[in-house]
């Protein structure tokens, strides 16, 4: 888009050529073209480290456009085509990676597809981001780590509103569930599970459990599954893989958003 506007904005320059290259451009066409295009410019060549490009359009710099006062439209034009040049000599030094534009998507719809997650459980937030990332940058195995990273943070809310606690065996304490292997938090949970189904429940309790014992199902499933898989480095994963992992995982956490998280107070 960059290099689209400098294209514009020399034609536009090469057009007032036409009629009287000596003359000045007028101030309200470098307020509208010359401005914008260099402070766009500017924050392109900090971002990227664009050292030619930032010579040109850096405030005070020794070749700065926006300090030269009073440009005619065949200094513009030059100075346009200078930019550009300096530009694509700069992006010859870079490597740029092609990101399939689906992918992109579904980065973009992140905030929108995972909004129960990211209010209610805000601490899965950065492996949520890093696992769709990873899914962009092809680096599959990856995505499937912070994935299972994301899943632990949905136990976690399982087990903390189950009020499950895991005593340490070899010394006195209790092993906060944080520091805890799945193994060993899927395990507290069914087995409060299986100590609150013995007393009397009503409808209402009994389909409450039923949605506990489904959700620690899942943390089963995708331990057997995925968690341990990719913790103890037995497999790589492929794209499709990735992406069935991704939409699980979202399916269970937004499932645990809803049902068992704290909901968060707006102010």
């Amino acid at each position: 888009m960059l290099l689209h506007h400098i294209n514009e904005n020399r034609e536009v320059m090469r057009t007032g050529c036409q009629f009287n290259r000596d003359e000045q451009v007028p101030a309200e066409t470098i307020r509208l073209c010359v401005t914008p295009t260099i402070m766009h410019a500017k924050i392109h060549a900090q971002e990227f480290h664009l050292t030619s490009t930032l010579d040109r359009v850096w405030d005070g710099g020794p070749f700065c456009m926006a300090s030269k006062v009073g440009l005619t439209f065949q200094q513009a034009e030059h100075e346009f085509t200078v930019l550009r040049q300096c530009i694509e000599a700069d992006l010859e030094k870079r490597l740029f990676a092609f990101i399939d534009p689906k992918k992109v998507d579904l980065f973009q719809d992140m905030k929108s597809t995972w909004a129960p997650v990211l209010v209610s459980i805000q601490e899965s937030q950065y492996d949520v981001e890093d696992a769709h990332i990873a899914y962009m940058a092809e680096l599959y195995t990856a995505t499937v780590f912070h994935l299972m990273r994301v899943a632990e943070h949905g136990l976690r809310v399982l087990a903390k509103r189950l009020r499950v606690s895991l005593d340490l065996k070899d010394k006195k304490g209790i092993v906060p569930i944080e520091y805890a292997d799945w193994q060993k938090v899927i395990t507290a949970i069914k087995n409060k599970l299986a100590k609150i189904g013995t007393t009397p429940t009503g409808p209402k309790r009994q389909a409450k459990l039923e949605k506990y014992s489904d959700a620690a199902d899942h943390c089963i499933f995708m331990k057997d599954i995925w968690r341990n898989t990719v913790s103890h480095a037995r497999k790589p994963y492929r794209a499709t893989e990735a992406l069935g992992v991704l939409e699980r995982v979202r399916d269970f956490m937004q499932f645990i958003a809803k049902e068992f998280a704290v909901p968060v107070k707006t102010p």
